[in-house]
């Protein structure tokens, strides 16, 4: 995850799902942890220990909460990782979409995590309402935050960014959609927004666990 993301505390974004589907007292690995706010967030509420991957600067910020981070690439990292595990999930918050080839990215995890452990990966989605008038009004243009990020490498829709998971064995347990219904009208939202989230839900965040686990 690129320096400069934050916390999204509004309604029910990316960062509440997954703080939500830790487990509680379990063991996290947070690729891309960047200044370490949603490990706090997971241990804070959740009693979790959280080790965190980060290759930018905000490291420095994250181990001054007190958090172990390794310095570094995924998947080059995660063998420094392995001393720290195994982990009850590992988490890719909005890190993929940023990597040229995220599929073995996210196959390597398999070899972190427990038995029953699982990965939460959360991407943006392309197809989302807001992103397909852009594109039908012939703008492309690039951000510092969002779908657009100037820093992404990769795009998915809420079909691909399923198929990445089960292209690398993953199989998955369950699915949310995030979009603008959500951040206003919280857990209403999340319903709503499952009725049509290919044009909704400008994110999505999946959990599933590798095929030999």
């Amino acid at each position: 995850m690129t320096d400069g993301y934050l916390l999204n505390t509004r309604g029910v974004g990316t960062h509440q799902v997954i703080a939500r589907w830790v487990r509680p007292g379990s063991r996290v690995l947070d690729v891309g942890c960047a200044s370490g706010y949603l490990m706090k967030v997971m241990s804070t509420t959740g009693g979790c220990t959280c080790v965190g991957i980060e290759s930018g600067p905000a490291a420095t910020a994250a181990r001054e909460e007190g958090f172990e981070v390794i310095h570094g690439f995924a998947p080059e990292a995660f063998d420094a990782a392995r001393s720290s595990g195994p982990f009850d999930h590992v988490v890719f918050a909005d890190v993929l979409e940023h990597t040229t080839d995220p599929g073995p990215v996210l196959q390597a995890a398999a070899d972190l995590l427990t038995p029953d452990g699982t990965v939460i990966v959360s991407l943006p989605n392309i197809a989302y309402l807001l992103a397909r008038l852009r594109l039908l009004s012939g703008r492309w243009t690039y951000e510092e935050h969002g779908i657009f990020d100037r820093t992404h490498l990769r795009f998915f829709t809420v079909a691909t960014a399923r198929e990445l998971l089960e292209g690398a064995g993953v199989r998955l347990r369950r699915t949310a959609y995030i979009g603008p219904l959500t951040y206003r009208m919280g857990d209403r939202g999340l319903a709503l927004t499952r009725i049509r989230p290919q044009i909704l839900a400008s994110q999505v965040v999946l959990e599933g666990s590798f095929s030999g686990t």
